[in-house]
């Protein structure tokens, strides 16, 4: 997807400022910082900046600010150079003990060890300006007054950008840094594997030689989420992969996270009884590693639809109190389903009483009888 069109003039000037920009840090090599600390499915939204920044300069090296208790993901991805760990949730628990302080400072100095040709602050809350403030850079680059989360992050930074309203979360954060470089041209989708540690490749290894042994097409099914209200009422999820396991030739594979989500996952693999198994818990990234072998995707949440997306994988999502439009992958192997609010509500990207609705009926109201109907054409196309 282009964001805007751009004359010959333009493209020059993309060059030039690009020329300018890279030769000015070391024969065409630049460091950037990436400041997204948290949630996990946002820190997956931000990755494609990383596939675009290394498209448009191959020698690029990307260090990356992420909440401790979430680095192991971006620990894992093989373009980032250095993650730089913060840690807030135990800073606020105890703001005024000598540990915490340390602590603070050890960042503070981690941190700042590099001097940034360009620091880009993907979260846009008040949390992220910290960092972004503290950072060594003479470009720190932001989302403008209509985009920020909190409005105090746009204190820290020196160029603002408003993506236009209806792009796709991910592509969002890359518009910041296509505008900043003034590089326009469009992110190249191209499959991306997490890496594994050795632990990790033991797992994988372990796990995929029993999953490949599963007869018909492996479905991955990823039904938790954090929020009730985007959750499908269990008697609608039961009923969907029942006609699932019953009509099609199909193994499934129930992912939880949870205590929860493991209760629902058991119950269901009761129930169905037949061509359904339940999946160890795993790293995000042994997950994604999976989800690269296996044939599609059924998932509720942001977090799964967007590894499997990065893997190449064909997803079939369900959304209700958040935007199918906003947050699903993009792509034709990717099919999502939005369903209705009863009250007329509307929103670009999540339903304001996403928390607090009592019925949740927009996505809690589907059966599993439609839900299968439109999987069984999605699945269709695929096979052809």
């Amino acid at each position: 997807m282009l964001y805007s069109s751009h004359s010959s003039t333009q493209n020059a000037l993309s060059s030039s400022y690009s020329f300018r920009f890279s030769a000015s840090h070391g024969a065409g090599v630049m460091r950037i910082l990436i400041v997204k600390t948290s949630s996990l499915g946002d820190i997956i939204h931000g990755f494609p900046v990383l596939a675009f920044l290394h498209q448009q300069f191959p020698k690029i090296k990307v260090d990356w600010v992420v909440e401790k208790s979430f680095a192991e993901i971006v620990k894992s991805h093989p373009l980032v150079e250095r993650v730089i760990e913060i840690d807030t949730k135990s800073w606020r628990k105890r703001p005024f003990s000598l540990k915490t302080w340390s602590s603070i400072l050890s960042f503070r100095s981690a941190l700042q060890q590099q001097e940034y040709a360009a620091v880009i602050d993907l979260q846009g809350n008040t949390k992220s300006a910290i960092p972004t403030f503290l950072a060594r850079s003479a470009h720190k680059v932001g989302f403008g007054a209509k985009s920020l989360h909190e409005w105090p992050n746009r204190w820290v930074t020196h160029h603002h950008f408003d993506p236009p309203k209806e792009i796709n979360v991910r592509d969002e954060n890359v518009y910041l840094v296509q505008h900043y470089f003034q590089c326009y041209s469009p992110l190249k989708e191209e499959k991306l594997i997490l890496n594994l540690s050795k632990e990790q490749k033991g797992v994988f290894d372990l796990l995929w030689n029993k999953i490949k042994e599963l007869p018909g097409q492996k479905i991955l099914v990823c039904a938790g989420s954090a929020w009730r209200n985007k959750r499908l009422s269990y008697e609608a999820l039961e009923s969907f992969l029942y006609e699932i396991s019953s009509n099609l030739k199909v193994s499934l594979i129930l992912v939880w996270g949870n205590a929860e989500e493991l209760a629902i996952a058991q119950k269901l693999q009761a129930a169905l009884v037949t061509n359904v198994s339940l999946l160890d818990k795993v790293s995000l990234a042994v997950l994604q590693n999976l989800m690269s072998r296996i044939d599609a995707v059924i998932a509720m949440d942001s977090l799964p639809l967007h590894l499997a997306g990065m893997s190449g994988t064909p997803s079939f999502s369900v959304f209700g109190a958040s935007s199918a439009r906003k947050y699903k992958p993009k792509g034709s192997l990717h099919e999502a389903i939005q369903g209705e609010c009863p009250y007329g509500r509307t929103f670009e990207r999540r339903c304001p009483v996403l928390r607090s609705c009592p019925t949740g009926l927009c996505i809690r109201g589907l059966s599993g009888k439609y839900l299968f109907q439109q999987f069984a054409h999605f699945y269709s196309q695929l096979k052809n």
